[in-house]
């Protein structure tokens, strides 16, 4: 299986939101993983974008949730177009049916659910999570 390239800090830093069941807006996000990206850039956005995408695709690949429903925008909403986007990568993902599943806010909030389940087992985060923390 081809290797997906994941930006470690934030997957990191979305493994520990899942521990501690939050979830978080893209602009902390980005401060607490201490990317850089500068969102004023649009090509800093768009690697951003690029790097949650495939920290879902890993994820999921490898049998677990989606972290990055795990991020929302200001006052912990999701823009139409994000969340339509996200559901496009999981309709292929998870083979969903746009009849019998809705890209909304109940959708969301289920997978936001699951990555919290997960990474509560601590054998999950033991193997899967963070690694040589200090």
């Amino acid at each position: 299986m081809e290797e997906i390239y994941v930006n470690r800090q934030i997957r990191d830093t979305l493994i520990d939101l899942a521990v501690e069941n939050k979830t978080i807006t893209f602009s902390r996000l980005n401060t607490a993983s201490d990317t850089g990206y500068d969102f004023r850039d649009p090509e800093d956005r768009e690697e951003f974008n690029d790097d949650l995408e495939a920290i879902s695709l890993s994820e999921t690949k490898n049998g677990r949730p989606p972290l990055t429903s795990l991020v929302l925008y200001k006052g912990g909403s999701t823009s139409k177009q994000n969340l339509e986007s996200f559901y496009d990568m999981c309709e292929e993902l998870y083979d969903l049916s746009p009849e019998t599943t809705k890209p909304n806010a109940k959708f969301l909030k289920s997978l936001q659910a699951k990555c919290h389940e997960y990474w509560k087992v601590s054998e999950n985060f033991r193997e899967f999570g963070p690694k040589n923390r200090g």
